[in-house]
């Protein structure tokens, strides 16, 4: 199993919240929330030099589309903001 960015394996085997990755969790949620594309989410976090959940320098979109659509985040950001999001990307999607 991997660990989703922003939560931590503790010793008995159950996920916590890492409260430095959750501040950025609940920043990309904020940032996409106030009209920013996935790529914009991206270009931020590069430039404000926050590595990817697998150490790269930059994040990808379809990590950061990932990230916004996982309802583990729901624990990090509360219900109504996730759903919020969700909403958002529905509403956004050009496909049909």
């Amino acid at each position: 199993m991997r660990i989703p960015y922003g939560f931590e394996l503790i010793s008995d085997g159950t996920l916590e919240v890492n409260k430095d990755e959750a501040n950025i969790v609940s920043m990309i949620f904020d940032f996409y929330m106030a009209g920013a594309s996935l790529g914009k989410v991206v270009d931020m976090l590069h430039s404000k030099q926050i590595s990817s959940p697998t150490g790269k320098l930059k994040w990808t979109r379809a990590t950061v589309d990932h990230l916004l659509s996982n309802g583990k985040y729901v624990a990090v950001v509360g219900l109504e903001k996730f759903l919020d999001v969700q909403f958002e990307k529905a509403a956004r999607c050009n496909i049909g």
